[in-house]
């Protein structure tokens, strides 16, 4: 994918752009519908079946009972991680001159969706790229100060939207069913793994295998280390992690004015996997790939 891209020419690469939207659009939409409508048909039908999963699943309770959306995607925090890149392809779109009516309508379905699936480390991401957005761009928005004041509090407003839908993760970190706690002990295990592998890893795809043999905590059990050097290192080896990071030290290095809204969707993508795993599912991490070859 990242061969067939870097061989487009800029009007073949707007196409692809063009394309990413319209599919994260339908998605988007598909996910607003089942926070409104899908959620309740499904609930309606384990009721009439007499189902027990509600009982036996924490993850159909997380899903149909709190509604985080997950539109086509395995979990919420994957689709969230998808719909953070598409947010500045959006941008990247409409040029620097002004925001069409289709654009700013595109930004407010996808960013719905986004808040639809509660992903606390993907607004996270998010606010991590807004924040840099201001700083590589506060030349030329210092001139406009309610620009600048409004960016500042649409990012504040964001925080303050994360503290009060995730108040009680933030704060009852003893819980070991809590995301946070859990990706703390993640890492924590990670770094057992690398201790004991650290030249050769134990092998791509294998972190699942000795998860339980190193396992810290009562965390869930997991395939990933949610942290893309982290899992990098303890299967790949020290090998695999300077691969890795010489190739995020490319794209960082490789940015221009002209693709702020690329470079910042893949930043996003990056501050994201350093509490998550979207870098090792196919369905998001094909983008990072696109994003690269559009760079």
């Amino acid at each position: 994918m990242f061969f067939m891209v870097s061989l487009m020419d800029s009007a073949q690469k707007k196409i692809i752009i063009r394309g990413i939207i319209a599919a994260a659009l339908l998605i988007s939409a598909y996910s607003i519908y089942q926070y409104l409508w899908g959620y309740q048909h499904t609930i309606d039908f384990l009721k009439k079946t007499n189902s027990d999963i509600l009982l036996s699943s924490s993850y159909a309770r997380d899903i149909l009972i709190e509604k985080r959306v997950i539109g086509t995607f395995p979990s919420p925090n994957i689709l969230a991680g998808y719909l953070i890149m598409t947010v500045f392809l959006c941008m990247q779109s409409s040029g620097p001159a002004r925001v069409p009516a289709r654009t700013l309508l595109s930004l407010i379905i996808i960013i719905f969706a986004l808040l639809l699936t509660k992903s606390l480390g993907a607004w996270l991401s998010l606010i991590s790229a807004l924040i840099v957005l201001v700083m590589l761009s506060y030349n030329s928005i210092k001139k406009h100060k309610a620009l600048l004041v409004l960016s500042i509090l649409a990012i504040a407003a964001a925080i303050g939207f994360i503290v009060t839908i995730r108040w009680e993760r933030l704060i009852h970190l003893d819980n070991p069913q809590n995301s946070i706690t859990q990706r703390l002990n993640y890492w924590r295990t990670a770094i057992a793994v690398i201790k004991d592998h650290p030249l050769l890893g134990v092998g791509p795809g294998n972190f699942q295998e000795v998860f339980l043999k190193y396992k810290i905590g009562l965390s869930t059990n997991t395939r990933y280390a949610h942290n893309i050097f982290l899992h990098t290192w303890s299967e790949a080896g020290i090998m695999g992690f300077i691969a890795i990071l010489s190739l995020i030290i490319a794209f960082l290095t490789k940015y221009k004015s002209k693709n702020k809204y690329l470079f910042l969707a893949g930043l996003a993508f990056l501050f994201h996997n350093l509490i998550d795993n979207t870098y090792f599912i196919p369905e998001v991490g094909l983008f990072w790939w696109v994003l690269m070859a559009l760079i």
